[in-house]
């Protein structure tokens, strides 16, 4: 999976939750893939908040996009 991202992953607050509308815009990949990925683990489970709200926690998200572009650096 490559990663191309034009927005900082500090864009994103290290405390709190934030839904899938504030972090698709930091991904490389769309709302469908989102959840695929979350399932299958290769990226952060959701937690959820109430019994129509699910979120992520942005400490997870950071560390998932460094990760990425760490491994990018790496194959560079």
């Amino acid at each position: 999976m490559s990663y191309q991202n034009s927005v900082p992953s500090h864009a994103l607050p290290l405390q709190g939750l934030s839904r899938a509308k504030d972090i698709l815009p930091l991904l490389p990949f769309g709302r469908a893939s989102l959840w695929k990925f979350s399932k299958s683990g290769q990226f952060p489970a959701p937690v959820r908040v109430t019994g129509g709200i699910t979120a992520w926690r942005n400490a997870d998200v950071i560390a998932w996009l460094d990760a990425q572009s760490a491994t990018n650096d790496a194959e560079v």
